[in-house]
């Protein structure tokens, strides 16, 4: 009898586990997990490769950043090169992170692509997160309108690349990042209009960007971006027009970096109606006078930069 009790307990045990594996492979998409069964299905898109490998046949890799690209048996899955990401479930490519990063140990320790991308890039319509900064692409970047699922965009640090105005990020109305940084936009006199067109815009950076200052006061549309928290729009010699825009954004604004531009006179009382700021950099200006007393309003204020400006009161850090 104790034996058939012993039996029929390890059964139940055997079959419990049993259950518990066959409920696992079943609930696995459910949790965004796969099976090595579903994992050769997701495999990258034949022709998203196909595209990637025209992207880099036409640039020059001096230094192998892209040798896991290739076509040999091991290096048929683009989902496993660098810099590239794909969604689990499709095998779509939905990120190319090939920014450049200065690293000290090697020799040099300043390692870009360069050249000009090819249009296959355009090919990658599944694409949300692009960031080729630091690199020294030399396109015209007003292509990159067709990637209409871009949710972030980095190009900062090309200093080759060519663009006239910006009305193409009218069609990039899902992008929430944007860095434009050290590009010529000299000749972007519509930037206002074109920011004020990206609702869901959180992030936006466009340091010496040689932007042209504001001539007039645009009134933001209704889909316009009541969300943006971070701008940053140094060494751009904008005046003090730039206000006018600016405290549009007055309630979701936490991070403000004008230093190294044309602002003149007092600083506005208007600063301390922005209830979310916490970083405020205005150095390098001409501004003049003392804090005005709406600061105290500022209660998440943590720095004012260095706002080396021409009267004592203002040498805050």
């Amino acid at each position: 009898m104790f034996m058939k009790m012993m039996m029929a307990e390890k059964f139940h045990q055997f079959l419990h586990a049993f259950v518990i594996v066959v409920l696992l492979l079943f609930m696995k998409p459910a949790l965004g997990l796969s099976s090595r069964v579903e994992d050769a299905k997701t495999k990258c898109i034949e022709r998203e490769r196909q595209a990637l490998l025209k992207f880099k046949y036409d640039l020059i890799d001096d230094y192998g950043i892209l040798s896991s690209w290739g076509s040999e048996e091991d290096k048929k899955d683009c989902c496993k090169w660098r810099g590239v990401g794909c969604n689990n479930h499709t095998g779509h490519v939905t990120m190319l992170d090939l920014h450049v990063l200065y690293n000290y140990s090697l020799d040099p320790p300043y390692r870009a692509l360069r050249g000009k991308s090819s249009p296959s890039l355009l090919e990658l319509q599944h694409l949300k997160y692009l960031d080729l900064s630091g690199n020294e692409f030399h396109d015209d970047i007003t292509k990159l309108r067709n990637l209409s699922n871009l949710q972030y965009l980095d190009l900062g640090d090309n200093y080759d690349l060519k663009c006239g105005n910006l009305e193409w990020l009218s069609h990039l109305s899902l992008l929430s990042h944007l860095d434009l940084s050290y590009v010529n936009l000299s000749k972007a006199t519509d930037w206002v209009q074109s920011i004020n067109n990206l609702p869901l815009l959180k992030e936006l950076r466009l340091i010496d960007c040689t932007l042209p200052d504001i001539t007039t006061h645009p009134s933001l549309p209704l889909n316009s971006s009541v969300s943006l928290s971070m701008l940053d729009l140094s060494y751009n010699y904008l005046s003090s027009s730039i206000y006018s825009w600016l405290f549009n954004f007055s309630s979701s604004l936490i991070d403000v970096a004008l230093s190294d531009n044309q602002l003149k006179g007092l600083i506005p009382d208007s600063f301390g109606g922005m209830i979310s700021l916490a970083n405020l950099s205005l150095g390098s200006n001409h501004l003049e006078g003392a804090l005005p007393k709406s600061f105290a309003n500022l209660t998440h204020i943590r720095s004012l930069g260095h706002m080396r400006c021409s009267a004592p009161g203002l040498g805050i850090s």
